[in-house]
């Protein structure tokens, strides 16, 4: 029995076991999971109870290692491969990251993408994969090829610089912050301005468009000694 990803069988002893090169001598037993999945691990480990299935869905209990080449950690560090993909997951599917950042609520991420070995290996096929791989100030986007998606995969990702994100989500915040309605906000001094895009104007005038809102709804009754309201 594993700790951590239930039980599983010994299907016998591997007399030779090549790692790095290396023969490795009666100190390997092949194992078998309940889902099928096959692998080679050490005596300590099982009696220990730490053998690892590499298709249980460990990571927010969605994404899994998979059995592969791609390695989610190089001597004890995290690859660069394995922190895009943790994080996008994270993103998606942590509760806890869904509670400070809304913005990600009914996103998704491919099932193909849930294994990492898939997700390592068509994230090379992408657009400007190059960029991102040899250097940084880079992101994986997924509503900039096609906007307003909310499902990260092969054929809706590319990688983008990320001033250009940042330019592109500023824009859709200020989007949609038109809402065809006329504001009327009057300052501590009692001077009256009009304006129709509340992240625009919360900017100009040093306030923050969240609260603003809160004014508008009836909430807050001032923000800053500003009080709002909307044109009749």
């Amino acid at each position: 029995m594993s700790k951590n990803y239930g039980e599983f069988t010994i299907i016998g002893k591997i007399n030779k076991y090549i790692i790095e090169g290396i023969y490795k001598k009666y100190r390997y037993y092949l194992c078998q999971f309940k889902d099928g999945t096959l692998v080679v691990t050490e005596n300590n480990s099982i009696r220990n109870g730490k053998v690892k299935n590499p298709n249980f869905p460990s990571v927010h209990g969605i994404g899994y290692i998979g059995q592969g080449c791609w390695m989610p950690k190089i001597n004890g560090k995290a690859t660069k491969e394995y922190s895009l993909w943790s994080n996008m997951i994270r993103r998606c599917y942590s509760k806890k990251s869904l509670k400070s950042h809304p913005t990600y609520k009914n996103c998704a991420v491919d099932k193909r993408w849930h294994s990492f070995q898939n997700f390592c290996k068509d994230i090379q096929e992408l657009e400007n994969y190059r960029q991102w791989k040899n250097n940084s100030g880079w992101e994986l986007d997924k509503d900039v090829k096609i906007k307003g998606n909310k499902i990260y995969s092969k054929n809706t990702c590319i990688f983008v610089l990320v001033k250009d994100n940042v330019d592109e989500m500023n824009q859709r915040t200020e989007s949609s912050r038109l809402t065809g309605l006329i504001y009327i906000g009057k300052n501590p001094s009692g001077k009256e301005y009009e304006f129709t895009n509340q992240s625009k104007f919360s900017r100009e005038h040093g306030l923050d468009s969240s609260t603003i809102i809160k004014c508008l709804k009836g909430s807050k009754k001032t923000h800053k000694g500003w009080t709002f309201k909307i044109k009749e």
